[in-house]
């Protein structure tokens, strides 16, 4: 590294000493600056290869400052990392929108400090600030880490064939290294590592704001239940026992994933009720108030029943009892349920049978379930799974182990029921279609250029559906515009009922809608537009209204960042002249990039 040079914009001496040691260790040459003038004019004289810019400086702040060197044509190459001790949330956007690169927190932690350097140094990287390159797939990406390879291999064969793509890596610090390099979206972590161990890296990346999000699993001993709680202390989300077995593998991944995402879409989403001027005062009395959850335990034995409240005693939660499915149900249909605990073997219906009604019914299919079987019993579990349940629990059930799960899907569902307040909050603002319920223009295009910054940022793929309503002014002129507000109406919801909850559904433009969906590629967005065009077409929009109005259909034309444009209204023009495509080639069908589009994939209608 002898022909990289670093310029360091610190005003406080020590900081500056420890860097300047650093980085000498690391072979670079150093320049010096404490103030933000005298850097700017350093950064204009040498052209460095990479500046490291603390924010609080005297005078000029360092985000101003790399502002303007930003500006100058010959530095706008430069990557800048932002210095700070403030580990703030926000502090992270902020640095991006100034022009870093990245972001190192104080005090600086000695041992990854090279490591973090090293990826900026890459002109490729330069260019693109906090990007990385676009996953060409929707598949959740996830770092196995493990000092002995065949851990490795069996924890790779018991994913192999599951929707992840994996990476691995053979110790704490090449963990590390590989997580500043390139964040995933999930980390298998073994403790036991002979350089650094599960627990320290946990507490580096849950103390750095960039990867403090980032779900962790620690993979403990067999009889790990110091392991456990030491775990959850240090900020891990979820702990497995070795030998890890398969099921609740894909259990506990699959819920840590979804909980990613929902954290991630509901942070997108108020920032841009932020930008929009959303009525901060409805917002604050709509929110739903932290503490207390409700917490059900279905379970017709009194001792199992006494010993699960016992276990649960100081946690924030007010626990309510059921003896049957059938009691469970009517408290759930009744009352706001955050958690289920439910006993598969229950009197008159089974845990699997309550299970299934929750899960199918819209008002408490968010309720979080946790089956509670037998510790031999494996197909329950898969069961259990496979019906919608969130996590599972084997009998006999260790206290630290329930209070770790039940306060994780807390979580989660706390996540999920400010997802649906944010729409309610909506409702009473000028972010709502007053026709059909769906966002309304404006805060469509807010919402588009807040997720594709972070699809650059993060390096993950999303789409935009545009969705128009085919022979839509027959219908008003034969029907009248009454009858068209019921068609507009109704295909919304369709709309909403074919698509997740992170994904986001809006009124364009008269009978023109779009649909934004995050983390998803060309693949998957051909399947949830040929999910809506099918299921408008089978859904006789408009005949409980109208005798003899015609099969009603949609067209749908789809683009995919970054492959069909960088920028938000090239996203946007291309889906639109998408679904010009499908309506001039026949209606009823989606139309998307060619080149895109996997061989064997059709997208002509059925």
């Amino acid at each position: 590294m002898k022909d990289k040079s670093v310029l360091v914009i610190e005003d406080n001496a020590k900081n500056m000493k420890l860097v300047r040691h650093l980085l000498k260790l690391g072979g670079y040459q150093v320049s010096e600056a404490s103030n933000a003038e005298d850097g700017i004019r350093m950064a204009q004289a040498q052209q460095p290869d990479l500046i490291l810019m603390d924010i609080q400086l005297p005078g000029m702040d360092g985000l101003s400052a790399t502002k303007q060197i930003k500006a100058d044509q010959r530095l706008k190459k430069t990557p800048v990392l932002a210095l700070t001790s403030y580990a703030m949330q926000g502090d992270s956007d902020k640095c991006v929108q100034a022009g870093c690169s990245g972001y190192i927190t104080k005090p600086i932690d000695t041992r990854s400090f090279l490591s973090r350097l090293a990826p900026f140094f890459d002109a490729s990287l330069a260019n693109q600030p906090l990007q990385r390159k676009p996953r060409t797939n929707r598949l959740s990406r996830i770092l196995i880490v493990d000092d002995e390879p065949m851990n490795i291999k069996l924890m790779c064969g018991k994913l192999a064939g599951q929707k992840y793509e994996l990476e691995t890596a053979h110790g704490g610090q090449e963990a590390l290294t590989k997580v500043s390099q390139n964040p995933p979206d999930l980390l298998l972590l073994d403790i036991m590592m002979p350089d650094i161990d599960g627990y320290e890296v946990t507490r580096r990346l849950k103390a750095d704001p960039q990867t403090r999000k980032i779900p962790i699993i620690l993979i403990t001993a067999l009889d790990g239940k110091d392991d456990k709680e030491k775990g959850l202390q240090v900020g891990a989300e979820e702990f497995l026992t070795k030998p890890v077995n398969k099921a609740e593998l894909l259990a506990r991944i699959h819920s840590m994933l979804t909980l990613r995402q929902y954290q991630t879409q509901l942070s997108v989403r108020s920032q841009s009720e932020k930008l929009l001027q959303m009525d901060n005062a409805e917002k604050l009395k709509n929110k739903k108030k932290s503490g207390s959850g409700k917490l059900l335990i279905v379970e017709d034995n009194r001792e199992d029943l006494k010993l699960l409240t016992a276990h649960l005693r100081n946690q924030p939660f007010d626990i309510i009892a059921a003896a049957d499915g059938e009691q469970a149900l009517r408290i759930a249909g009744r009352q706001k349920i955050d958690i289920v605990l439910l006993d598969i073997m229950l009197p008159r219906q089974s845990g699997y049978d309550v299970c299934k009604k929750l899960k199918e019914t819209p008002e408490t299919k968010d309720i979080q379930v946790v089956i509670i079987t037998c510790l031999d019993d494996l197909d329950s579990r898969i069961k259990g799974v496979e019906l919608g349940a969130d996590d599972y629990l084997v009998k006999p059930i260790e206290p630290r182990e329930l209070v770790a799960r039940v306060n994780v899907l807390k979580k989660k569902k706390a996540y999920l029921d400010e997802l649906h307040q944010h729409y309610q909050r909506a409702l009473n603002t000028a972010i709502i279609d007053g026709l059909t319920g769906l966002y309304n223009h404006a805060y469509f295009k807010q919402y588009l250029d807040l997720e594709l910054k972070r699809s650059k940022r993060e390096g993950h793929c999303t789409a935009l559906l545009m969705i128009d309503i085919d022979n839509f002014k027959q219908i008003n002129d034969s029907f009248g515009h009454l009858i068209g507000d019921c068609v507009l109406r109704e295909i919304s919801q369709v709309m909403r009922r074919c698509i997740r909850e992170i994904d986001v559904a809006a009124r364009y433009g008269g009978e023109e809608f779009v649909i934004i969906l995050p983390y998803t590629d060309t693949k998957g967005a051909i399947e949830v537009a040929e999910r809506i065009r099918r299921t408008v077409a089978k859904s006789a929009i408009g005949a409980k209204t109208v005798d003899d109005i015609t099969n009603i259909t949609v067209s749908v034309g789809g683009a995919v960042y970054p492959f069909d444009g960088a920028e938000v209204h090239d996203v946007i023009r291309k889906a639109d002249t998408f679904l010009y495509t499908a309506k001039k080639k026949g209606k009823n069908r989606i139309e998307f990039s060619q080149q895109e589009v996997k061989a064997g994939v059709s997208l002509l209608c059925s």
